[in-house]
């Protein structure tokens, strides 16, 4: 059970990192208290903008690809009061760079940003919500403006809580605009982070890197970068899933260890009462192994049965902790919602440790017992 929840939790962690891309850096904006604000004023650093974009792409030989994505504010007409969903402007390789599909029509293309047309991609909660709606072709209500739909996201599982390791956007509840047409939802805004008052202002940059071993060196680079443009304040975020996900299999590398350790603990415990018992059971059977040497059998003969005993008692008792685990593990991920995962090894692993665990302290018990005089044991009452 334990180790089927630490796989669980393992492969979760693996899922969600590396569904932002392990060949991606992610740049967000940090929204600033009022005294970083003013600070931040006087170092003229005016947040995560284009300028930045073009800075990162011009001074980084090793970036393939670079996408951006700035949140608006606006409402939308048709969806319950309880839904309110996140509309963003992004460019049209946004998309490609996460890797999210299209399940109907198609997503922003650059025509729609050299156009400006107003067109969106909805996500599939979104479109559920607006029903017919919410079909490529049709036209819906954002802010003050007609948007016309020209695709829908196919479903993205997330997971929010403490379940979720990393923060991930909710996709199924996004509406993505094309960036050169987020200006119709512009409006003065003196805070900073948010949309509004700069039209270049940014609050994510996605960048590819042409391949994994160059990921670290880029991502300082562009830490360095964005370090100097922004007179070291520190309103932006780099984010390195690559990293992440090495971390976390550290950490979970640790926790096997921990995980390990308890187990160890267990089985000398469980040992030693196992080994209690088989010396109590040659001291109560003295009388049958003197019985068992006089009609022939060897010392030999009493060490395998006495072992065999041990053994049997291990495995059967490994084989029932089994059973109980994968109840305990079904319980856990229905009263939860846990993810778990049962794999081969997290079953065959205690049924060798059983088996090695009856030789272990088994053997002592059964020596013992071809020790015994075969003339004593027959006088034993």
């Amino acid at each position: 059970a334990m180790i089927s929840i630490g796989e669980g939790a393992k492969r979760e962690t693996i899922r969600q990192i590396e569904q932002l891309g392990t060949r991606n850096i992610f740049i967000k904006a940090v929204a600033l208290t009022r005294e970083q604000t003013a600070v931040a004023r006087e170092r003229l650093s005016q947040g995560l903008t284009a300028a930045d974009l073009q800075r990162i792409e011009n001074g980084c030989d090793t970036v393939e690809k670079i996408a951006s994505l700035r949140e608006v504010r606006a409402s939308m007409i048709g969806l319950p009061l309880e839904m309110t969903p996140q509309v963003v402007a992004c460019s049209a390789n946004y998309a490609e760079l996460l890797g999210v599909r299209i399940s109907a029509g198609r997503f922003i293309a650059p025509q729609d940003l050299r156009s400006r047309n107003l067109v969106c991609v909805l996500g599939s909660e979104v479109a559920r919500q607006l029903e017919g709606l919410g079909q490529p072709g049709q036209f819906i209500r954002i802010g003050n403006n007609l948007f016309k739909v020209v695709g829908i996201l196919t479903r993205i599982e997330h997971r929010t809580g403490n379940a979720a390791t990393v923060s991930t956007r909710n996709y199924n509840e996004m509406v993505f605009v094309p960036q050169d047409a987020a200006g119709v939802f512009d409006s003065p805004d003196p805070n900073r982070g948010k949309t509004g008052g700069n039209p270049e202002q940014l609050s994510e940059i996605v960048i590819r890197v042409a391949g994994t071993l160059e990921v670290s060196n880029t991502a300082r680079l562009v830490e360095r970068i964005l370090d100097v443009a922004h007179h070291h304040i520190q309103d932006y975020q780099v984010v390195v899933p690559l990293e992440l996900l090495q971390q976390a299999r550290r950490t979970q590398r640790t926790f096997n260890l921990v995980l390990g350790a308890i187990a160890a603990i267990s089985l000398v415990v469980g040992g030693i009462g196992i080994m209690n018992i088989m010396l109590a059971t040659v001291s109560e059977r003295t009388r049958e192994i003197g019985i068992r040497r006089a009609v022939g059998a060897t010392r030999r003969h009493i060490l395998v049965q006495f072992l065999l005993e041990a053994v049997m008692l291990t495995v059967c008792g490994g084989v029932i902790g089994i059973l109980c685990g994968l109840c305990a593990v079904g319980a856990i991920s229905w009263l939860a919602g846990w993810q778990v995962a049962v794999s081969l090894w997290a079953v065959a692993l205690p049924v060798v440790m059983s088996f090695l665990v009856g030789i272990f302290f088994g053997l002592y018990p059964a020596r013992q017992a071809s020790r015994v005089d075969p003339i004593e044991a027959l006088r034993h009452e």
